[in-house]
């Protein structure tokens, strides 16, 4: 009994491994890792009047469990300034990288897509789903990963 119930449980483990590592394989992170630079550019709208157009690079690298993790820099009067740091997860059916963002002021939702050399993305304010930012950078060929 012990031996069929200790099969049981490697071919459950096999199972799950394997499901795993599928599930993973069609996560396409090498597009997205490496360095991008660009801008960050406000949706002019009277909703977030506090919004400032931005140069900006996103450092992203290899997270566990699918995800990618990005560090996001914005550049003020020449220096590079971090903004903060988050998880992205793939979600397959759009086809896009997206991170739920949320502090006492605000929450948001960014999302981004990789199409060659370039990443577009957006910062959507929830709940009212009104666009916030338009992002377009592009990878740093110097230092992609």
């Amino acid at each position: 009994m012990r031996c069929a119930e200790a099969t049981r449980r490697l071919a459950v483990a096999g199972i799950l491994a394997a499901a795993s590592a599928t599930a993973s394989a069609a996560v396409p992170k090498a597009e997205i890792l490496g360095v991008w630079r660009g801008e960050s550019i406000c949706v002019k709208s009277p909703e977030f009047p506090a919004c400032r157009d931005e140069s900006v690079e996103y450092d992203v690298y290899d997270a566990a469990g699918g995800a990618v993790h990005f560090s996001a820099y914005k550049f003020v009067g020449g220096e590079k300034v971090l903004m903060g740091e988050m998880d992205f997860a793939y979600d397959e059916k759009a086809g896009s990288w997206t991170s739920e963002f949320q502090s006492p002021r605000y929450h948001g939702l960014w999302t981004f897509t990789v199409a060659g050399g370039t990443l577009t993305g957006t910062l959507v304010d929830l709940p009212s789903k009104h666009k916030v930012r338009d992002i377009l950078v592009r990878r740093d060929q110097s230092s992609a990963k």
